[in-house]
């Protein structure tokens, strides 16, 4: 059946027809949250509250337009959700790599821009070119968004010495990634 064919029947109420929907969209919306989002099981249930919107919403969509774009836009906005949800309660301001992940969402297209892939491509690079202990940190404080105080009594160290840490990887990050896109440029 036609995709075409599954939406019209899907604004209907057909559950089936979505889900046939989902099953050939549900990569493509997850490899498109990988890009904001690090942890996995963030990026499953953000994906899957977007399907459970646009189900609810079907009679909003426009048969005339594609689909894809108006579904990574309910996920884009399920993504600001997550880090507005995230700073909440983190019950502190977003670090400055949280704004800016969460800026680099709200002004996402629909389609990804090569210069922005060439620069999530770029940065994960350089995370893995870090060692061990840095990329834990990383994973610590971004990834799984724990705060300051609480890696500084995992890891037995002051906050100050987790903080001057953090800003010794950004640097670092910051200078590879610029490195790195230089030599990418013509």
């Amino acid at each position: 059946m036609e995709e075409r064919e599954l939406l019209v029947r899907a604004q209907k109420g057909d559950a089936d027809a979505f889900g046939q929907l989902v099953r050939l969209h549900q990569a493509g919306l997850r490899a498109f949250a990988a890009l904001y989002v690090s942890s996995g099981d963030d990026i499953l249930d953000i994906v899957q509250d977007a399907f459970v919107d646009a189900f609810r919403h079907m009679d909003r969509f426009d048969p005339t337009k594609t689909f894809k774009p108006w579904l990574r836009a309910i996920c884009r906005n399920r993504i600001r959700n997550f880090y507005r949800a995230r700073a909440k309660m983190q019950m502190t301001p977003l670090s400055l790599v949280d704004e800016a992940v969460a800026e680099r969402v709200a002004e996402a297209d629909a389609e990804q821009t090569p210069e922005a892939q060439d620069q999530i491509d770029t940065l994960r690079l350089c995370i893995n070119r870090l060692g061990e202990a840095q990329r834990q940190l990383v994973t610590l404080r971004y990834g799984e968004a724990v705060r300051v105080n609480d890696i500084a009594a995992r890891l037995k160290k002051s906050a100050a010495t987790i903080s001057m840490r953090l800003m010794r990887i950004r640097n670092a990050l910051r200078k590879c990634m610029q490195s790195s896109l230089q030599t990418v440029l013509p």
